[in-house]
């Protein structure tokens, strides 16, 4: 992937760490009493009910037939002190997968935008298998999709989700929390030392279109703790992209 695609990436997801702190800012940590006790609900991020769309099956028919793949991956955490906002990302994915060939160009952009002084230089090039902890070997689209969720602990129904209201009114994304709890939660939190848990959150964004098959734009979690004075946020992002077997043009986000 040329470097100025992975820098507009890069922009797009700085504009969602962004809108996360903004939005924990006003509609939860601002409200917080300065006290070590758990917060009550009248603290918590308000998600308004609402019926989700239904994501079917149909919807998952053209991730059987792509013959490519691509998918990124994103982990970073926010450290909130006195000071304001420190940022760092853990990780940069972003991996090209032919299925018709099984061959794939993966790499890590971690460095390259640590680094960055505008321009995003090339990634360091790894294997699938390394960047993700999962192989591609035999799978169609839907199965490496469904695997890359399954492996970083994202929900698997679509719609026992609820949507998140203060987010929409607040960005205009169209944001459905995960009901149940979701297992990249623990991952995020895994070997980190946690005196309290403030809040988490896994979701998936749909496009705003009409009419369609309309399948999740991204799929996201955070979770934010305080571990002695400092306020950290551990994030996931995970994308995972198809092209139109056909026409050999992107077609649909996940």
């Amino acid at each position: 992937m040329k470097s100025n695609s992975v820098f507009i990436i890069f922009l797009v997801v700085l504009a969602v760490t962004v809108v996360f702190a903004l939005v924990l800012r006003v509609c939860f940590l601002d409200r917080l009493p300065d006290t070590d006790e758990a917060p009550k609900a009248e603290y918590a991020v308000l998600i308004e009910e609402k019926k989700p769309e239904i994501i079917t099956e149909d919807a998952m028919k053209k991730y059987e037939e792509a013959t490519v793949v691509n998918a990124e991956l994103v982990e970073r955490t926010t450290i909130e002190t006195e000071r304001g906002f420190e940022t760092e990302y853990d990780r940069y994915i972003v991996s090209d997968v032919d299925l018709k060939n099984q061959t794939d160009d993966t790499k890590d952009y971690h460095d390259a935008i640590l680094e960055s002084d505008g321009e995003i230089d090339e990634g360091v090039k790894l294997s699938f298998k390394d960047a993700f902890g999962i192989s591609y070997a035999g799978k169609n689209g839907r199965e490496l999709y469904e695997s890359l969720l399954k492996q970083y602990g994202f929900g698997e129904d679509f719609n026992d989700v609820t949507f998140d209201e203060d987010t929409n009114k607040l960005t205009g994304q169209n944001l459905y929390v995960f009901n149940g709890k979701c297992d990249v939660t623990d991952y995020l939190l895994d070997g980190e030392v946690v005196d309290k848990i403030v809040e988490s959150k896994v979701c998936y964004q749909l496009e705003d279109e009409t009419g369609g098959v309309r399948l999740p734009e991204y799929f996201s979690a955070s979770v934010t703790y305080k571990t002695g004075d400092k306020v950290i946020t551990k994030s996931l992002y995970l994308s995972v992209l198809i092209e139109d077997s056909d026409e050999g043009k992107e077609v649909a986000d996940a």
